[in-house]
């Protein structure tokens, strides 16, 4: 018996995928400003103030800055790289499988 791998249906993927940005995004935009925001730890340990430097820097304050709280805009341009990347993969993917043919 050999076992048949299935592939996932991709409007249904990339319907998931889009709807958890928009609800993380609705988060952000819910919390942004307010007392609920995280606090960062001030710890004086390397990772801390490796992430302190990180959203401290122009990409995080100026560039990319739909939010008030750096934290946010770096989660939220990790995400949209992700996003961006899984793109790239199902382009290629489909198109190994059009050469394929």
């Amino acid at each position: 018996m050999a076992a048949t791998e299935k592939t996932p249906n991709p409007a249904k993927r990339w319907s998931i995928t889009i709807g958890i940005f928009i609800i993380v995004q609705l988060i952000f935009i819910a919390i942004d400003g307010t007392f609920l925001e995280p606090n960062i730890n001030d710890s004086d340990n390397f990772v801390a103030s490796l992430g302190r430097s990180i959203l401290g820097s122009k990409l995080f304050t100026e560039w990319i800055s739909p939010y008030s709280y750096p934290l946010f805009n770096l989660w939220m341009t990790l995400h949209v790289i992700a996003i961006l990347g899984q793109a790239v993969q199902d382009i290629f993917s489909k198109y190994k499988q059009r050469v394929q043919l």
